[in-house]
């Protein structure tokens, strides 16, 4: 089981707190249990050496709101097969996530955007793409300069900004204005993948006009 767990764990963004469901528990062991169990007020408990903490499943809601407001990335690992007597239930990672990517009403305020802000930057300009997954809102901008970037964050208000994690001069400059910020490797933000990905998804031939 625990081989299982590395595995789910091991596919998931650095940072992510995963809730692995054993029963009608999720469980969380390691870090993720000592992190955990201080923001939801649960126990840490030890299976051997292993720290680990849980919460039922049917108050799942309530415990998610707490990571997120809290600033975590969560992930929820579901058992998708029904359990046979002495055989290993599948599990599969149906969820992830984040206080910027998510659709719980009890964070949310009505008439607001909950914006999740990439930024990237390239030969002194600076990228902004904002989406808000609950209404569909997209937004992108192609900033001249650091102040022009963080006047446009003002004015989205975000959820949560992600950023290229090798990047610690923005990681520096966008800090201090945002709630959460939390960064990903370089690839997710490459020019090639977003080019692509756009693309894709309006089924166009080109970006142009």
């Amino acid at each position: 089981m625990m081989a299982q767990y590395r595995q789910c764990k091991s596919q998931l963004p650095a940072g992510t707190i995963l809730l692995f469901r054993l029963g009608d528990f999720y469980e969380m062991f390691f870090e993720d249990a000592q992190e955990a169990a201080g923001i939801l007020n649960v126990a840490l408990t030890k299976r051997g050496d292993t720290p680990m903490c849980g919460i039922p499943h049917h108050a799942t809601g309530n415990y998610l709101s707490k990571l997120l407001t809290a600033g975590r990335k969560v992930a929820i690992c579901d058992q998708v097969e029904t359990a046979k007597p002495g055989q290993l239930v599948k599990r599969e990672v149906t969820q992830i996530l984040s206080p910027g990517a998510h659709f719980d009403e009890r964070m949310l305020e009505a008439g607001r955007n909950n914006f999740l802000v990439a930024v990237s930057v390239s030969g002194g300009r600076f990228g902004v793409a904002a989406i808000d997954l609950t209404t569909g809102d997209f937004k992108v901008a192609e900033l001249e300069n650091e102040n022009a970037m963080l006047a446009e964050l003002e004015r989205l208000n975000p959820g949560e900004v992600i950023f290229p994690e090798e990047s610690q001069r923005l990681a520096e400059s966008i800090g201090p204005s945002v709630s959460v910020l939390n960064g990903y490797d370089g690839w997710v933000f490459a020019l090639e993948t977003a080019e692509f990905t756009l693309k894709d998804h309006f089924k166009v031939a080109a970006l142009d006009g």
